[in-house]
């Protein structure tokens, strides 16, 4: 992921995500959250989940780190799953700031 950019996550998800009564999809460097995206933002179409960071969010990455993703969710029943961690990398840009 390239810092200010506008990338976009699919997440496949083994159940239909209408399903879900809370989540978050959290993106680390290090042990600092640096994005937290609710269940308010996410786009849902059945099992697929499309979260879409803004170059603000990208940019307070820091480059030449990686940067980590989880997502979390609880469940209508009351379950609460997480995925595996993943890591991307945190690619520089020449000029920082928004276009």
């Amino acid at each position: 992921m390239r810092r200010g950019t506008i990338p976009t996550f699919v997440f496949t998800l083994p159940m239909n995500a209408t399903e879900l009564s809370a989540g978050f999809v959290t993106f680390a460097q290090g042990t600092n959250v640096v994005i937290d995206k609710p269940l308010s933002e996410w786009k849902i179409d059945g099992n697929k989940v499309t979260i879409n960071l803004s170059q603000q969010e990208t940019l307070c990455l820091d480059a030449g780190c990686n940067a980590e993703i989880q997502m979390r969710v609880r469940t209508k029943s009351g379950r609460a799953l997480a995925t595996n961690i993943t890591s991307v990398p945190a690619e520089r840009i020449l000029k920082d700031g928004e276009i």
